[in-house]
């Protein structure tokens, strides 16, 4: 038996179907959401299964979809726990959709959720590939703040350090490196020279281009 919410946060619940290609809602102007309903959204979220936030499914299912979307525009800090929380419940493996819309979540809360993006990141319980999507956000801010920069290849080389071997989430964390166009960066030079990835998922076009603007092979012929 669903719970009985307030009466913004119960229009949730037949607000109506939506997909990745929509633009999102203005929840705070459209229903008059506020910080004060932060707890209910949050709740949605807690007890739902987030897969069937999809197509097939019904209105009343979309509900944590706008949940976790209004938590975004309302900004609401605390909700970073619990939204990483959600990702790595074993109810919600197959919710690909808020996989696909968390990143950009967490961005709109805004930088103050570093830290306990770092604290997932550092987490070796969490799997290498939730941990693909959390450092998607660390690059969105580098991308906003160039200040953001060096912390995002701090992390990364943290990262690299426990997790070279596993050549596959190096290739996929260098794709979300790539983005910032990191041709200073003497870790990421080497990574590329000595091969230390996974060639068939490493983006190619973006590995050429870091290779052209570094001119790395022409300085290593040099040496």
């Amino acid at each position: 038996m669903k719970k009985k919410y307030s009466k913004e946060v119960e229009e949730l619940f037949s607000y109506g179907e939506t997909n990745l290609t929509m633009n999102w809602p203005n929840y705070v102007k459209e229903l008059g959401l506020t910080k004060e309903h932060a707890d209910e959204l949050i709740d949605i979220i807690d007890n739902s299964d987030l897969s069937h936030a999809i197509s097939g499914f019904t209105v009343e299912d979309f509900a944590p979809r706008h949940a976790w979307r209004a938590l975004s525009q309302l900004k609401i800090k605390k909700a970073v726990k619990p939204l990483l929380d959600a990702l790595t419940n074993k109810k919600n493996e197959e919710a690909f959709d808020y996989q696909y819309e968390l990143p950009k979540v967490l961005e709109l809360i805004g930088p103050e959720v570093i830290p306990e993006l770092e604290l997932f990141l550092q987490n070796e319980k969490n799997e290498w590939n939730f941990k693909v999507i959390i450092f998607k956000v660390l690059i969105e801010f580098a991308i906003q703040k160039p200040a953001c920069r060096d912390y995002a290849m701090i992390m990364f080389n943290d990262l690299f350090i426990k997790y070279h071997s596993n050549r596959i989430f190096i290739s996929r964390l260098l794709n979300e490196i790539f983005k910032i166009n990191p041709i200073e960066y003497e870790l990421i030079k080497d990574i590329v020279l000595k091969d230390k990835y996974d060639f068939s998922t490493i983006d190619q076009e973006k590995l050429m281009q870091f290779i052209k603007e570094t001119k790395l092979f022409d300085q290593n012929k040099n040496k």
